[in-house]
């Protein structure tokens, strides 16, 4: 039976729910009593909260970590897993962050995308089945999280206290259905030395980095990277040779800053690297190629070593010892993602590693570990999330694959990631489905004027609104 498309009656529902949504600051902020994320984080959870309740459903809220709204009375639990929280909202909007403005068919604002459309949309989708008195064996709950953009400890606390389904999906990702989400972990790089051992052994060749700072962690692949380097060990022959070799970088400028000793800031950009998983050399291996390349000491030449030396612009982790395969999930890769130096004798570099779903995590990361203490470096794991695959046999594949065919006409094919969804808490028992249409436009996620299309959300419903029946039919 297709009911996708009964979905359509809430349209003007859902666009009004996307916008007051987003217009809620759910970034994570400090705790308070009762708000494990923050007060705008939990904010966003009793919004939800309310306006399910005010549809007629049945809601708990389990201590500010996670909630949910639920239909049906079967013994058996399935659901649909979705996330309120957002990353902060960075620089470059031409609109308002939390605006949650609606032009040309388009809702603008932080989380519009990821994940407050499809959180609002889902929602209208359960108060679709219950309207049209659809019921089976099995009962569904929506689950609202609220810390899945800073290390999901909303689930493991939810999970401690709540059932698991039996089946589900995450409406965080895109179609068909993504059954590999490869492992994926953080790990830090930390150089660190008393002052009088920074020069010990440089004598007068020496071009300190006061500050460097490149990438951020709302995106993968650093755009820019700056240094700010002083001159004050320079004579006027070698900063005009440093100025030369500046100028044969096409991806490399320079601006000199004014001050007593004289300082110069070094902006590198990215470049285009054809068949590179990143579609490019990031700006951060570039800068640290760059002052590698110098002849020079810089005060963190250990951490500049370890990067040029082991990673550099590789991302299958080659130099690093770690490099690995297997037929589910590909390659390893490996992403340098932001470097910070500030003067203050610890530089840090953090870097992703995605890894194949039969590898084992502990053993990649103390071989990394390994490596960097061979260059007096320290690593630290800073997040890591556990791979998942879903075999294609499994009962959840088979109901989501009718929902979309039934809806689109188009096979369900299974894909893989390396970014992380709520799946990863469900062990084993469900993927990433939605919301992402094939072929979509590029919604901005993570980035300045986020927006997601309602016409494309809608679509989206449909698909929702038919999974959700496939998982509760006996």
């Amino acid at each position: 039976m297709l009911i996708g498309p009964h979905i359509h009656k809430h349209r003007d529902a859902i666009a009004a729910g996307i916008s007051e949504l987003v217009r809620i600051r759910s970034v994570q902020e400090p705790p308070e009593p009762g708000r494990p994320f923050g007060a705008g984080v939990d904010r966003a959870l009793q919004h939800m909260l309310a306006l399910a309740a005010s549809l007629g459903f049945e809601v708990k809220d389990v201590d500010g970590y996670a909630g949910h709204a639920e239909y049906g009375t079967g013994e058996e639990l399935v659901a649909v897993l979705v996330h309120l929280d957002t990353v902060h909202e960075g620089d470059g909007w031409t609109y308002p962050p939390f605006g949650g403005v609606l032009e040309d068919g388009r809702i603008i604002g932080r989380g519009a995308s990821d994940n407050k459309g499809p959180a609002v949309v889902a929602l209208y989708a359960l108060l679709t089945l219950k309207e049209l008195g659809i019921t089976g064996r099995r009962r569904l709950r929506l689950i609202f999280g609220t810390n899945e953009e800073s290390g999901m400890n909303d689930l493991d606390y939810y999970f401690e206290r709540e059932p698991l389904p039996s089946l589900a999906f995450v409406p965080d990702a895109g179609y068909p259905i993504f059954n590999v989400e490869m492992g994926n972990m953080n790990v830090l790089l930390v150089e660190e030395q008393a002052p009088a051992d920074t020069w010990s052994s440089c004598g007068p060749s020496r071009l300190p980095v006061i500050t460097l700072q490149g990438g951020n962690t709302r995106t993968l692949v650093p755009e820019t990277c700056t240094a700010i380097v002083s001159l004050e060990h320079l004579d006027a022959e070698q900063a005009e040779r440093l100025q030369r070799e500046v100028e044969a970088h096409a991806n490399l400028g320079a601006v000199s800053l004014s001050g007593p000793e004289g300082a110069l800031m070094l902006t590198a950009g990215n470049e285009p690297v054809e068949g590179s998983p990143t579609g490019s050399r990031n700006a951060v291996a570039n800068m640290v190629a760059f002052l590698r390349g110098l002849a020079y000491a810089t005060g963190i030449d250990r951490l500049l070593a370890f990067l040029h030396e082991r990673i550099g612009a590789e991302t299958d982790g080659a130099s690093l010892g770690i490099a690995c395969r297997d037929e589910v999930s590909g390659g390893l890769i490996v992403f340098l993602r932001t470097i910070t130096a500030d003067g203050s004798n610890r530089a840090e570099a953090l870097c992703n590693v995605r890894y194949p779903v039969s590898h084992d995590g502990d053993g990649i990361f103390a071989s990394i570990a390994r490596q960097a203490a061979g260059y007096g470096l320290r690593a630290e794991r800073t997040r890591h999330l556990l791979p998942v695959h879903v075999p294609e046999d499994h009962p959840v594949i088979a109901r989501l694959s009718r929902a979309y065919e039934a809806v689109t006409g188009e096979p369900a094919t299974l894909l893989r990631m390396g970014a992380g969804t709520y799946a990863r808490k469900l062990q084993g028992r469900g993927v990433a489905f939605g919301a992402g249409l094939p072929g979509g436009v590029n919604t901005n996620v993570h980035q300045a004027d986020e927006f997601v299309r309602l016409d494309d959300m809608m679509r989206h419903g449909e698909i929702c609104l038919q999974a959700m029946y496939e998982l509760m039919k006996d």
